[in-house]
């Protein structure tokens, strides 16, 4: 008896010394620090001579220019060889080029060393297309300078109908009257913008994009099915909408039409649509589906977060990886039709931006993102154009155009310098000779110190803290 009361007694406090971990570890990992985030520091002046600007407002290069840059300003382009004051640091491009930094358009940043890792590949801003309350710390403390990632445009917590909800990721909305409730608070809250889901309604959806726009606050994300079934036309309000393959799932009706692909690009045109095509994600699941863990040997799965990693490896990326034959071939074919239709987009003349989907299903930050630049050359859109959705279409629907996306005077210097011409070579972006974050220098050397800090991402009990703080008060 006497040692089974022990049993008992230890095994009660093992569920309790366990419930005040789970309790505590939201508070917790509020409070981490990583001690191997680089600082931000761009007081140093640069002058950056023998460099060729891809300006995105030129059409053509600019060459053998000499860019000036001052408190993370462009302060002036001259020509080569002309003189500067002493307190600029010469840096001699030797004819490589520059191109304005990259947007990624759609990503999930769980972790601050997606941020670091993104940067590190040319990415000096991203979208985030899920929101946790650690993304409004993580924007205002980059935003603050406490430490040095892309810049992060944050989208609220995904607005979903009941229907093939997430408890842990999305805030279920199934009435009109608090959807607008809740798109005050999100507003309130600093976010960004809207995120909406496939399964809303469409009383709610609409009451979401009116108070959206009576609070100037954009709505992105992905078209509700109700709003395919009434009337397509209704999505025209959104900022931008993302995937190719909610296209093919929604208006195309999952038809392999290509009449119908060419008219509802001129539909969105008409609309004036934005489309994040994300062809990448995809892509990336039908290798899985082919290759199962020949291709996930591939991956540099070190930069990944443990947690989600490990919740993924049990949960989406199981399903692809054992994937059937059939499954298999029908995923190549929709693949292939996904280019098709972007291509069709482009030559329809859709406003484009360029998203990766990365930080889930195993899509690593920034590799990613040059892998959707891939797909897109191999879709066959053009390298100018590719760059464009990257660039300063991805400003100017976020409406910093002022600021970012194209090398101009009195932007911020958010630069990449590549050793060949991307107009020529897209590859030469994957491996940038140096990055310009809001005019701080980053090197060779400092590239590979950031992507060396992004193989220790955040632990699995301060994820689980940040992911529990979703569904609770503390």
């Amino acid at each position: 008896m006497g040692v089974t009361k022990k049993i008992v007694r230890s095994l009660v406090i093992l569920v309790v010394v366990l419930l005040l971990l789970v309790l505590a570890a939201s508070p917790l990992a509020r409070l981490e620090t990583p001690g191997d985030l680089h600082v931000p520091d761009n007081k140093q002046a640069l002058a950056i001579d023998n460099v060729h600007l891809i300006t995105i407002s030129e059409d053509q290069p600019l060459m053998d220019r000499q860019l000036l840059i001052r408190d993370g300003v462009i302060e002036a382009i001259r020509p080569a060889g002309e003189e500067f004051g002493d307190d600029y640091a010469l840096i001699d491009a030797n004819g490589a080029y520059l191109v304005p930094g990259l947007f990624d358009m759609h990503v999930h940043a769980f972790d601050r060393k997606y941020l670091a890792l993104t940067l590190a590949y040319g990415v000096t801003s991203v979208r985030n297309m899920g929101g946790y309350p650690m993304h409004l710390r993580w924007k205002q403390q980059l935003l603050d300078g406490e430490w040095l990632g892309s810049t992060l445009y944050a989208g609220t917590p995904i607005m979903n109908g009941k229907k093939n909800s997430n408890p842990l990721a999305h805030k279920v909305v199934s009435d009109p009257d608090t959807a607008r409730r809740e798109v005050r608070e999100f507003h309130a809250e600093g976010w960004d913008f809207v995120k909406v889901y496939t399964r809303l309604s469409v009383p709610v959806y609409e009451a979401i994009i009116d108070e959206a726009q009576r609070l100037d606050m954009p709505v992105a994300g992905h078209v509700p099915y109700a709003i395919v079934e009434t009337d397509y036309a209704l999505s025209e309000p959104m900022l931008t909408l993302e995937h190719t393959e909610e296209i093919f799932q929604g208006p195309l009706g999952y038809a392999f039409d290509e009449e119908a692909v060419s008219s509802i690009a001129r539909r969105l045109r008409e609309m004036n649509a934005t489309v994040t095509p994300t062809l990448m994600i995809f892509d990336h699941l039908t290798q899985l589906a082919r290759d199962k863990q020949g291709f996930v040997d591939t991956l540099d799965l070190q930069y990944l977060n443990p947690f989600m990693k490990y919740f993924e490896s049990k949960t989406s990326v199981t399903r692809w990886l054992t994937a059937s034959d059939n499954t298999r071939d029908a995923m190549t074919e929709r693949n292939n039709f996904f280019q098709y239709i972007t291509k069709e987009l482009h030559e329809n003349g859709v406003n484009l931006v360029l998203g990766s989907d990365s930080g889930i299903m195993y899509a690593v930050p920034g590799i990613s993102t040059h892998d959707e630049i891939a797909l897109l050359k191999k879709a066959g859109l053009p390298n100018a154009s590719i760059i464009r959705m990257a660039t300063l279409n991805a400003a100017e629907v976020l409406g910093v155009a002022d600021r970012f996306g194209s090398i101009e005077e009195g932007k911020i210097a958010d630069l990449v310098l590549t050793a060949g011409n991307p107009l020529q070579d897209l590859d030469s972006l994957r491996a940038p000779s140096a990055v310009i974050k809001n005019g701080q220098w980053l090197g060779t050397e400092e590239l590979q110190q950031l992507k060396d800090s992004a193989k220790n991402p955040s632990n699995a009990y301060f994820t689980f803290g940040r992911l529990l703080e979703f569904v609770t008060p503390w």
